[in-house]
């Protein structure tokens, strides 16, 4: 323990504050000092102050010329932001001891003071960290802050720890209703950006947190059936993202698509809602079971869930709407015995950049429903080869453009995208090979979609 105070001491971020702080006391709380001890180097620092944790947080942000961040005024709680470097404060009253009894879990609950850098422990942090062990400070943490069951499992996949059987046995009883979804999307997406999650998310499932934070999937989640297999299939989706037949296959295309770390997290929320409206389309039509626009309904469920209840971005929103839209694109694609090239670039222009993510995700369906995936991988190498020699090939200039629809007398709206794609489609295919051919095309398509014009 000794080398870890010592290098606690020469830290520069610590001296930093040392040499800013005046007559009150401070204390390097929590996180720090157990990544210290982990061997992690921290660039998050929590501070417990004697006096008011805003205005040394103030002082601290001016001295260092940081930006001031305010969480809360009741708390006397505020963050100063340099470099990347988070510096938290927050003022405590009394003994630093009852400010660790408030702490979260004991591996938190440690602190150093930066005039003597003597360490207190009161509730046994060092042996748990010793024992990679995440247990509440006392029987009332949990239930002072609920966020905290989420901070539990976000903890024990982050740095590899196990959880205590206390934890589970405090978090039966507490609820999670009420906690801002910002707080709740911020762990959330923590605890799916692990790569190993499927087995705490399972034990999330068990303690019922899915129901009290996504409400809007109520049915799917008391669906024994259905939501067994939402589970497999975030379960074979994590695993497709380590290894298996994409990352094996399709190089450079993996690489490339989980360039931006949070797609996967994003596509593993795709793949545990991507059947959420399954329950309110169920219909048995001559003794068959369907689940007609369970697709297209169930992209208006998760755009609630993800604005609603994760506080997610425009962007990420997006992206998980258009997965769950268009999973079962890639099904039927795969299932057409007469797969043409068009339907093919079709798929690829609609989905954008996701047409990878999408892939994967009918591929992890598929193998929840009892492991059916042949058809897919073989249909999916046809499909991502015609796109490698599209992309290979020089850029192809259209043979007609608007301006030419518009010499021809129609009238620009939705029946120019709907005319041009088709041209280019027949183009690429060496079906029409001159502007003039496709002007004449041009009008029979606009006849045959019934759609206003005028010569």
């Amino acid at each position: 323990m000794e080398e870890i105070i010592e290098t606690i001491k020469k830290d520069e971020h610590i001296r930093e504050i040392t040499q800013i702080k005046q007559k009150q006391k401070i204390y390097l709380v929590g996180g720090a000092i157990r990544d210290f001890l982990l061997g992690i180097k921290p660039n998050d620092y929590d501070f417990s102050v004697s006096s008011s944790g805003i205005s040394f947080a103030r002082r601290v942000a001016r001295v260092m010329n940081g930006a001031f961040v305010l969480l809360s005024e009741e708390d006397d709680e505020a963050r100063v932001v340099k470099d990347n470097v988070i510096y938290d404060f927050i003022g405590f009253k009394g003994d630093i001891r009852e400010d660790l009894n408030r702490r979260d879990f004991t591996i938190n609950a440690i602190a150093i003071d930066l005039d003597t850098f003597g360490l207190l422990d009161p509730h046994n942090g060092l042996e748990d960290i010793k024992r990679r062990n995440i247990r509440p400070v006392s029987e009332n943490s949990l239930f002072d802050d609920p966020l905290r069951v989420l901070r539990g499992f976000r903890f024990a996949l982050e740095l590899g720890f196990g959880i205590d059987k206390k934890f589970y046995k405090l978090a039966k009883s507490v609820s999670l209703e009420n906690i801002a979804g910002e707080r709740i999307g911020y762990e959330f997406m923590r605890i799916v950006s692990a790569p190993d999650s499927y087995k705490f998310i399972l034990k999330m499932n068990e303690l019922g947190i899915f129901l009290q934070i996504f409400p809007e999937a109520k049915k799917i989640i008391e669906d024994g059936f259905l939501w067994g297999h939402s589970l497999n299939t975030y379960y074979a989706l994590e695993i497709l993202m380590e290894k298996g037949f994409f990352k094996e296959k399709f190089e450079p295309e993996f690489n490339q698509y989980f360039s931006i770390p949070r797609r996967k997290p994003l596509l593993k929320i795709a793949g545990l809602f991507h059947d959420v409206a399954k329950p309110d389309t169920f219909l048995i039509n001559n003794g068959d079971v369907h689940f007609y626009g369970h697709d297209t309904k169930g992209a208006r469920i998760v755009e609630i869930i993800g604005y609603k209840r994760l506080k997610l971005s425009r962007s990420d929103v997006q992206m998980i709407k258009k997965l769950v839209k268009e999973h079962m694109r890639p099904h039927l694609l795969a299932t057409n015995d007469e797969l043409t090239d068009r339907a093919i670039r079709r798929f690829f222009r609609d989905l954008g950049d996701d047409y990878f993510g999408a892939m994967m995700l009918a591929w992890a369906d598929g193998y929840a429903t009892g492991g059916r995936t042949r058809h897919l991988e073989e249909k999916f190498t046809r499909m991502i080869e015609l796109k490698r020699a599209d992309d290979a090939k020089p850029k192809v200039e259209r043979l007609v453009n608007g301006y030419d629809l518009i010499a021809l007398g129609l009238k620009p709206g939705p029946i120019f995208k709907i005319i041009l794609q088709e041209l280019f489609d027949m183009q690429l295919e060496g079906r029409i090979k001159t502007k003039e051919e496709g002007l004449k095309l041009a009008l029979e398509i606009a006849k045959r979609v019934d759609l206003n014009y005028s010569k």
